[in-house]
């Protein structure tokens, strides 16, 4: 029977017990253990985010956000059951059932906080019809829905929730992720050309064009960190960063050197830019070209575009949390949690590994609420002239540490729990210590340096004449009255 994973395993190991054949039995775990979460709790959130991002939206503009109550669901309940009745009656019984003593609150309480837009939105983009565009290529126009959802969806195979509940473990997980990611690409450039439509195309191209060159760095922090933990392995990532102790988060990578903070912002913006989220939501620039390269896609098929982005949104915030913060470990008091029974520690590192993301996620949201929308030259040289530039240094910079250390304390393995990590450099207290004293001081005295000395961008001529009052733009009193009379 094919190993999938401790969780897996057990599930197919049961399945297996009452008759079902070994790899129908994995397969069929298989199913269980990922369509379930999948479309339970993947697809909901889709909505469950919108809603936040609205109210969100709201407080930074200072309004209410969503106020859409429940009258439509009830209504639609009484519709569906009590569809002999004619209409009068059912508006009755409506009012019946809205002024019921347990319900009416409820039912204000869902109004005050718009509870009621996450199942409108629902019902509103399954009710929408599927429409193509004359002249599109039909095929592809539909498999690029499908293809989308599958990168999206693939890289959570490998992703690991805690020790027990995971997939699959791959050696080579990291690069199973950046290869699963890159249909996301594929599929947003696919949609653009077969929509037919000139601005699709166009939104197709720029989304892919950055998506590309986000990729590159986003790339390189990974290669970081996995040059760092010696593995490819998630799993093997996480144990890596464990720490004894109640203070487990002194050994998450965040906090090894400076240079590890410098990586995870160079990370955290290049999946800003990855997920097509504001300020660099290029591809949906509505105020250049259109809607982008979904322009043309109506009702479920645009809603699966939708849930892709979100999807990605999670995805990008997990492995924010497992290259810099421990993947599911506990700030706090971890050993605890690592003693505790499967399922028991399952659960708890699952909902730490929640919060991590759905943190990262809600920083997103915040962000593109606050931030205006960047120009396509703006996004392509931070890319590529600060970017990679920063990535590739820190990657030298973690190399030459790890040389020195490594002659210095050698390489450990860590246990944590059930994993042991590979071969790691051990810094130790003093070697953490010297690196925020020494680099950390020397990145200080760089920035300084450059803020202070750097070459400032030459000012336009005409910009500078106006500024200084020199030029064509000094014009005397009499230029002033003769154009005032005239």
């Amino acid at each position: 029977m094919t190993s999938f994973g401790p969780a897996a395993d057990r599930l197919a190991a049961w399945i297996q017990s009452l008759g079902v054949p070994g790899s129908l039995a994995s397969w069929g775990a298989i199913l269980l253990l990922v369509l379930a979460p999948t479309l339970g709790l993947i697809f909901p959130i889709a909505g469950v985010a919108q809603y936040f991002e609205r109210k969100i939206a709201a407080l930074a503009q200072r309004r209410k956000g969503p106020m859409v109550g429940a009258d439509g669901v009830v209504r639609l309940v009484i519709d569906l059951v009590f569809f002999w009745k004619p209409r009068w009656q059912k508006q009755a019984l409506q009012r019946t059932i809205e002024n019921l003593p347990l319900l009416k609150p409820v039912l204000a309480k869902v109004r005050q906080w718009g509870l009621g837009s996450i199942a409108a939105d629902g019902v509103k983009m399954f009710l929408k019809e599927d429409m193509v565009p004359a002249g599109a290529d039909r095929f592809l126009f539909h498999a690029s829905t499908y293809l989308v959802m599958l990168g999206g969806f693939l890289a959570y195979v490998v992703f690991p929730f805690s020790q027990g509940f995971h997939v699959a473990d791959y050696p080579v997980g990291a690069l199973f992720l950046g290869a699963v990611t890159g249909l996301v690409a594929v599929s947003i450039l696919n949609a653009g050309w077969s929509s037919n439509n000139k601005w699709s195309h166009f939104g197709g191209i720029r989304a892919v064009a950055m998506i590309v060159s986000y990729e590159t760095p986003i790339a390189l922090c990974i290669a970081a960190v996995v040059m760092w933990s010696g593995t490819m392995s998630l799993q093997g990532i996480v144990a890596a960063q464990y720490h004894e102790g109640w203070l487990s988060f002194l050994g998450w990578n965040l906090f090894q050197t400076p240079l590890m903070v410098l990586l995870a912002g160079v990370y955290y913006l290049s999946g800003l830019a990855e997920c097509n989220r504001a300020p660099f939501d290029l591809s949906e620039g509505e105020s250049e070209i259109v809607g982008g390269f979904h322009t043309e896609y109506s009702g479920l098929r645009w809603g699966l575009f939708f849930i892709a982005e979100y999807a990605d949104m999670m995805l990008v915030g997990g492995l924010f949390a497992t290259l810099f913060l421990g993947g599911y470990q506990s700030p706090i008091g971890e050993q605890w949690i690592v003693s505790l029974p499967q399922p028991w520690e399952a659960v708890v590192h699952t909902l730490i590994m929640a919060t991590k993301f759905v943190l990262s996620v809600g920083f997103m949201m915040w962000i593109r609420w606050t931030l205006p929308r960047f120009r396509i030259d703006q996004v392509m040289r931070l890319a590529w002239t600060k970017l990679v530039p920063l990535a590739l240094f820190v990657l030298f910079g973690l190399a030459v540490t790890q040389l020195v250390f490594a002659n210095l304390n050698g390489t450990v393995r860590i246990t944590h729990g059930e994993m042991i990590s590979a071969p790691v450099v051990s810094l130790g207290a003093m070697g953490i210590g010297l690196s925020w004293l020494l680099v950390g001081g020397a990145m200080v005295v760089l920035v300084v340096l450059a803020k202070r000395y750097g070459e400032p961008r030459p000012m336009d001529a005409g910009v500078q004449d106006a500024l200084t009052g020199s030029g064509t733009w000094k014009r005397t009193k009499a230029e002033v009255a003769g154009k005032e009379s005239a």
